[in-house]
This record gives C-alpha cells, structure tokens and sequence, in this order.
C-alpha cells in the first residue's frame, strides 16, 4: 500500500463507520448546534433532566452549550473567570443542595502539565449563566496523565477520574469540595491499576489499521444518580460496569464490563447517563455528530 493511500483509506473507514451508525440508528437525532463541532464532554443536567449540558475540545473557548434530548440547540453561555486549556469531560453534581456542574480541564496529550483543573459551576438549568463556585487545581502522585474520563460519585462526595493513554489504566480519587478550596495543588490519590479496559484485537488491527490503536482509551465516563451504574466510552465500545452494595470502584473496575449494543461513532468522546438511569446519551467530534440514545439492559 502506498503512502497517498492512507487518507482515501481513512477517509473510507471513516465513512463506513458513520454509515453504521445510520444504519443501526436510522432516526438517530444530530447535534444541532454548529459550534459543537468537538463535542468532548456531555451531562444530563440536575436542575432539569430535559437539558444536557456539552462542550467542545481543546482550543475552544469557556463556554458551555445547552443541549436538548433530541439534539435540540438551546444555546451557548459563557463562563467567566475560567480557562480553557483542554476540557474533556464535565458532570452533574449536587453542591450544598443546589445543581451544578463539575467540568474537568484535564487533557494533557503530551503528558506535560504539572497540574490541571477542575472548575465547579452552578447549574442553572435552561434559563441564566452558571456562576463559578470553586476552582480546584491538582496533580497525579505517579507524574502527569493524560485524562477524559471524569464523574462524581454521589455516595460519598467523590471525584472519580480514569486515565486514557497506556496500559494499565489508572483510577484516580479526589473528595469533593464541600466548600470553596484553598489555593494550591491538591493531589489525587491513585487508588489502583484498571486491567478491564482492553486494548485492540487482531481482528481490530486488521479490520481498522492505524484507528484500532486508539481503541481502548476511556473518553467518557459517568455514575449514575444512585451511585451503582459506571459507564465509560471508549473509541469502540461503550462499557458498563454495576457495582455491588459495599463494593470500591477499583473493585468494581476490576470486573469485566457489559460492552453495550451501541454502534461506533466518529471519534467517540463523550457520555452521559440519563436521568432515570435506564439509558445512555454518546457523541462525539465532528459538524453535526449524533446523539445516539442507547437503552441500559435491566
């Protein structure tokens, strides 16, 4: 195979996964805004479970996106006293009972940040500006992860984040703030090593060269609103992991996941739970990506 005929193969494959798509989700809703054309980060929100809340990748500016069920552009905010260095991932929380929004500035491609950010904002639901509530800077005890997989789980007030690149994947904690932070460099416990996330197949090599190394980086994770329900998005496969009554979430990653009947997109990058817990909002990159609505199996 020549060199020139990679990008006509890329493009192909490209292509032929986006046909996939519409062909297992032919009525498949797109996201309507035309500024979300890399959607990173997606979460249902708690002031109204009608509402999802996205952004874009790194380069973009802070702003967050409203997001109907359905696709629906309900607007752009713009959050002020906040960087944008490389978001990747942002969720629903609770914050001394009031809706808001955890979103992680954690992207580190290179592996070079001495530190990255998580910015807590009030959710305000369809209508007025989420406000900053709290910055919070920190760092890994084992150097600097590159990481897109970011949620709260809300038994215990925690941040939970997943590390993309390499094997093994390494799962990470922080407490959530109950109040505003103090300035400094926090440090995330690292609670252990993830073997459950695998990487690409034979098949996948040969089936999509140079596209199947990507395949077992998380790009998205979230936890449900009762705490037992973990799924993470990855480049092939949306995987869900239940965690039984006293079980930790390392132990819980420990265990092999039910890989979900949902199709590959584009560029995969973002999830997110739905309200109920009995589905799974997934999207990705791209003008116009869908938003794919996939059922939980009981």
């Amino acid at each position: 195979m020549t060199v020139s005929a990679l990008p006509r193969l890329v493009l192909g494959l490209s292509l032929m996964l986006n046909s996939c798509v519409l062909l297992s989700q032919p009525d498949a809703p797109r996201v309507a805004s035309p500024a979300l054309d890399e959607l990173s980060g997606l979460t249902v929100s708690h002031a109204d479970p009608g509402l999802l809340w996205g952004h874009n990748d790194s380069g973009a500016g802070p702003d967050l996106y409203r997001i109907g069920i359905h696709g629906e552009d309900l607007g752009s905010v713009h959050i002020a006293g906040v960087q944008a260095i490389d978001w990747e991932d942002i969720a629903a929380f609770d914050w001394q009972g009031k809706p808001a929004l955890l979103i992680a500035d954690t992207g580190d491609n290179n592996a070079k940040r001495k530190s990255v950010t998580l910015y807590a904002v009030s959710d305000p639901g369809r209508i007025g500006k989420p406000k900053l509530l709290w910055q919070l800077d920190f760092r890994y005890d084992n150097g600097p992860r590159d990481c897109e997989a970011v949620a709260v789980d809300p038994t215990d007030g925690s941040i939970i984040l997943l590390s993309k690149r390499g094997q093994p994947k390494y799962l990470y904690r922080l407490p959530l703030p109950k109040r505003k932070p103090p300035v400094g460099v926090a440090v995330a416990e690292r609670l252990g090593e993830v073997h459950s996330i695998t990487g690409p197949t034979m098949t996948d090599l040969v089936s999509y060269p140079g596209r199947s190394a990507f395949f077992g980086q998380p790009t998205a994770l979230d936890i449900s609103r009762d705490g037992l329900t973990a799924v993470v998005v990855t480049y092939k496969d949306t995987l869900r992991w239940r965690r039984r009554a006293g079980q930790s979430w390392l132990e819980t990653f420990a265990t092999a996941p039910e890989v979900l009947d949902a199709p590959m997109l584009h560029q995969a990058e973002a999830g997110a739970i739905a309200a109920d817990g009995r589905s799974v909002f997934i999207s990705g990159e791209g003008s116009h990506p869908p938003l794919l609505n996939i059922l939980l199996p009981p």
